[in-house]
């Protein structure tokens, strides 16, 4: 083969590696796969579709939103919790906060929902709660829930093992107060900076007409 024809041959191919290598620069990266707490090893990719059913079948809107943005219950839409406190959480609820246990909601389901509130897209955030917002505005059961009140007290305020009931509060606001400020160190929630006094003085009145979810503070 003469010289010249080699030498075009290689041009040629020197200008096919050329435009492959332009073409792999420019592609977007694969998403990384996200393994699988080790413990779920047995299950498959999240159904999305099938989580955003079920979470409708079983009532989780009511309180949760549709769009799992909060509203009686917490916010779930893009949650940080890793699955494995996300189930711990479904399977050991506080009632009156249903617990499902797995013939009542498979691991497997509860995945699926995990990944359907996870793959939501962030909405703008929400005015944080401040003691300026008129009195009834904000429902008394949306403080109680974003101020993790619930997590230690009922999500009504009833007690549970974890914290006594509060609904009906019948010690003087000053001395309610003491005794919350009092365990600051242990649950941050009850600092000055979490909850100021003019918001607790809201909240304490609405656990004192009774802590009805449908009522403002």
């Amino acid at each position: 083969m003469k010289p010249s024809i080699i030498s075009f041959i290689a041009f040629l191919l020197l200008l096919f590696l050329a435009g492959c290598a332009e073409q792999l620069a420019s592609a977007p990266a694969l998403p990384t796969a996200t393994a699988l707490p080790e413990f779920a090893a047995g299950l498959t990719a999240p159904n999305l579709a099938r989580g955003q059913q079920v979470f409708l079948d079983k009532q989780c809107v009511a309180c949760h939103n549709a769009q799992g943005e909060g509203g009686i219950g917490p916010k779930l839409a893009q949650t940080s919790l890793p699955f494995d406190q996300f189930l711990h959480k479904v399977r050991t609820a506080i009632p009156p906060k249903p617990a499902f246990n797995e013939t009542e909601l498979p691991t497997q389901d509860a995945y699926n929902i995990y990944g359907w509130l996870a793959s939501l897209e962030a909405k703008a955030a929400s005015a944080a709660l401040t003691p300026t917002l008129p009195s009834g505005q904000v429902l008394g059961m949306q403080v109680w829930t974003e101020g993790q009140c619930d997590s230690c007290h009922g999500a009504f305020a009833q007690g549970s093992p974890n914290g006594p009931s509060l609904t009906g509060l019948s010690f003087p606001f000053e001395m309610e107060r003491a005794k919350m400020r009092q365990t600051s160190n242990t649950i941050p929630e009850h600092a000055a900076e979490h909850m100021d006094d003019t918001l607790f003085q809201r909240l304490y009145n609405w656990l004192q007409a009774g802590a009805n979810p449908e009522d403002g503070c």
